[in-house]
């Protein structure tokens, strides 16, 4: 657009001095008189490429018919969307669940660390038998279970973006 523009100047300014030379030529070779000689119209020559534009106005609108800005319903072969299948929307259920279901125990066992470093007093009686001493200090193992719960969390998004890019909506999922 921009070169279309430079060029279209440039055409114009030999035009300008093309007339300005003819015009001191035609001078010059001239008998001198007291009239002053016309000034040479400075406007460039309409590009012979260039259509000319179709102004629309609202009698040309009214006559044109219908015009559908969608387009017609009965050439549509596909739709948008389609509906989602239930065995990938059941297999995203329980995936979501388990991945749920360790965040839970994540955040339970991050809250009683959290509790204990504070001070607090437990609120079972005792320690779980399944498991045995850690030798590791609570603020490692807080640290631990902050970044498990950002990996569950990563993937419960990555979970619930694959789904969407499927057509799953959030909904169908919980």
């Amino acid at each position: 657009m921009i070169r279309r523009s430079q060029k279209m100047l440039m055409f114009a300014g030999i035009a300008i001095l093309l007339s300005s030379a003819k015009f001191s030529l035609a001078q010059d070779n001239g008998p001198s008189s007291s009239q002053t000689p016309p000034v040479p119209n400075p406007q460039p020559a309409p590009a012979s490429n260039q259509k000319p534009k179709k102004v629309w106005t609202n009698e040309d609108v009214k006559s044109a018919g219908s015009i559908s800005v969608i387009g017609d319903s009965h050439n549509e072969k596909y739709s948008l969307t389609k509906p989602a299948d239930p065995a990938t929307v059941a297999k995203y259920k329980v995936n979501l669940q388990k991945l749920q279901q360790q965040l839970n125990d994540t955040n339970k066992q991050l809250r009683q660390y959290q509790d204990f470093e504070s001070g607090k007093a437990s609120d079972e009686g005792g320690r779980d038998l399944s498991h045995g001493y850690s030798r590791t200090p609570v603020d490692q193992q807080i640290a631990k279970l902050q970044d498990k719960k950002k990996q569950l969390e990563q993937q419960m998004d990555d979970l619930y973006e694959s789904a969407r890019k499927l057509g799953i909506e959030s909904g169908q999922l919980k």
